[in-house]
């Protein structure tokens, strides 16, 4: 009955979905629901699409700087809520309840699926308890919990998907040799690029993983360039949302390439590293401290983990960078640091070595091993505690939305 222990996480998920979800929701407009602020726009491409004119489209379009990659993510929670609306004689117009219901519970489908790739790739590595022990602690003792539960309809918990995926499949493709797993990956990660394309750092992960030198590197290309149909038609599938998006931008702006940030951008040469994670404003390791445990992981993998480090070096420290370089590092209104909240599905590998690293220590001295874990299970607890507590607090606008600093964070604390 123990053998698949970290299966039991997802029947306990499922029963606290079920009967929690709802504590959770931040919805301030009720007549919205989830459609508002950078949702509202991301979603918009939908109804518009079925319910505006051409001019009101163009007009919309204009005033839109999302792409329609998360439209398309939307897309089978929109045509659900269209057949509940035409079912139970609701409005038909993109935004009454029943595509409200429909999109709140795709998004949390969406971490459920996610968390069962993770699962699927961790245990390429762990045994099961320690799989358990990272899930749990990934979804309720980070802010992934909120951007599932509460705003989930973000941008964050459907890339973490699509990063989950993308691993598992590059997994497979490499361990197992299933080269055909190209084509999926061109796929999800032209919707990832899309999406963010500052996310595309994830192609690192089936060029690094397993190269830990410059000859390795070179053999793990010319592996994939032995495969040319099959590369081929990755580009192709890579390109295609990326086309349509380009199509878009030609048809609305003129231009096939089209920057709708404005003056928005990234300043390379004046990176907040520190602000971007130490911050009360927004840090990262301020408002997820349990991912400390995964920093020590990163280190930890030299030694344990050795496929992995190099990409989770040039990976992690990459993306913090960019990342920080972002003209609002702070990304606007969030709980914590939302911009790595995908990373999660690159930054679970280091965690559950840390928690393998710690039920190893002192293995052949049975009281102390039992002390040391218990110790171990108690910080995690307590860390998962002041999670759910702090989603809370940014629910009820105790920890604010943007404008938290050192004095009012200890203020309010616990």
């Amino acid at each position: 009955i123990f053998n698949n222990t970290s299966l039991y996480f997802f029947v306990f998920l499922a029963i606290f979905t079920i009967d929690r979800h709802h504590r959770y929701e931040a919805t301030t407009n009720p007549d919205l629901g989830p459609f508002e602020s950078d949702v509202a726009k991301y979603y918009s491409y939908l109804p518009n699409l079925f319910y505006c004119s051409s001019d009101e489209i163009a007009q919309n379009f204009s005033n839109n700087k999302t792409t329609i990659g998360m439209a398309i993510m939307y897309s089978p929670a929109f045509l659900a809520g269209q057949i509940i609306a035409e079912q139970t004689g609701q409005e038909r117009n993109g935004y009454s309840e029943p595509y409200q219901w429909a999109i709140r519970w795709e998004s949390i489908l969406i971490c459920f699926a996610a968390l069962i790739f993770c699962r699927k790739s961790l245990l390429f590595f762990f045994r099961d308890t320690v799989v358990l022990i990272s899930l749990s602690c990934i979804l309720f003792g980070t802010n992934l919990f909120y951007y599932t539960y509460s705003n989930g309809e973000m941008p964050h918990c459907y890339l973490f998907f699509l990063y989950s995926a993308f691993i598992f499949i590059s997994l497979q493709l490499i361990l197992k040799k299933k080269y055909r797993n190209v084509l999926w990956l061109g796929l999800i990660g032209g919707m990832i690029t899309l999406i963010r394309p500052t996310d595309a750092l994830i192609f690192l992960f089936p060029l690094l993983f397993k190269t830990n030198t410059i000859k390795e590197l070179k053999n793990r290309v010319v592996t994939f360039l032995k495969h040319p149909y099959y590369l081929s038609f990755s580009l192709i599938l890579f390109l295609i949302p990326l086309v349509v998006q380009m199509l878009l931008w030609k048809k609305y702006s003129g231009h096939y390439i089209f920057y709708s940030y404005n003056n928005e951008r990234f300043f390379f040469n004046d990176p907040q590293i520190i602000n971007f994670l130490f911050s009360f404003r927004k840090g990262w390791l301020v408002y997820t401290p349990i991912m400390f445990f995964s920093l020590i992981g990163i280190i930890l993998s030299k030694k344990y983990l050795k496929d992995y480090f190099v990409f989770l070096i040039i990976f992690t420290i990459s993306n913090i960078y960019i990342l920080s370089c972002w003209w609002d590092w702070a990304f606007g209104g969030s709980f914590g640091c939302r911009a790595l909240i995908q990373s999660y599905a690159v930054l679970i590998f280091p965690f559950a070595l840390f928690i393998s690293w710690c039920f190893k220590f002192f293995e052949k001295r049975k009281v102390i091993k039992f002390i040391f874990r218990i110790l171990l299970i108690t910080i995690l607890f307590l860390l998962i505690r002041l999670n759910l507590f702090q989603t809370w607090q940014y629910k009820y606008l105790i920890i604010h939305w943007s404008g938290m600093n050192e004095k009012y964070y200890k203020y309010v604390f616990l």
